[in-house]
């Protein structure tokens, strides 16, 4: 490199490179943001102060003359400030919504049209709605022949919802042609 390039690249102004910097450090934070909105996963959790740390931190040191054993609680009182009942007590985030599959039917004859299928939803976790997936399986095998998703609307805490669709693909119609009076199994799954 000689001493005419060496010089281009020390002529940079501090605040280019500063910027790239804080540019950097910023799309790491919007990236972990996004992971934390879509996936409920912190990964800085560990990383922040306790709320003990936050209050004796930010709270300011008074110098007194007065021995620590014999202030009255009167002192006290007014040297420090009271505490409310929130930041005594933490409260906990609401729980997700957890959906158990209660039953699951047939909504009439599957044939090579299509199969309609529901089932009974009962939310074990915190109010909110999620999404099930109903499969038509092959008799025989866990794969499946059609499937279809719904939203579960929202749902309180220990409350029932019932949801269905109808699945149709050509697969299932080949099957039903092919295989006529077979059967096929269902499946429910659901997601939070």
């Amino acid at each position: 490199m000689t001493g005419e390039e060496r010089k281009k690249a020390d002529d940079e102004p501090d605040y280019k490179k500063w910027g790239v910097i804080v540019g950097t450090i910023s799309g790491v934070f919007a990236i972990l943001a996004a992971v934390n909105t879509l996936t409920g996963f912190n990964p800085l959790k560990g990383l922040a102060p306790t709320s003990a740390s936050q209050t004796t931190a930010s709270r300011p040191l008074a110098v007194t003359s007065t021995p620590r054993a014999t202030r009255t609680t009167a002192e006290r009182a007014t040297r420090e400030p009271a505490r409310t009942t929130e930041e005594a007590v933490r409260t906990t985030p609401p729980a997700r919504p957890d959906f158990q599959v209660r039953s699951s039917q047939w909504n009439g004859p599957c044939n090579d049209n299509a199969c309609s299928m529901s089932a009974v939803f009962r939310n074990n976790g915190g109010t909110g709605s999620g999404s099930a997936t109903f499969f038509v399986l092959w008799p025989d095998k866990f794969s499946y022949l059609a499937q279809c998703s719904v939203v579960l609307p929202r749902t309180g805490e220990n409350d029932f919802t019932s949801a269905g669709c109808i699945a149709s693909s050509a697969q299932l119609q080949d099957y039903f042609r092919t295989h006529r009076g077979g059967s096929v199994r269902l499946y429910v799954k659901t997601e939070s």
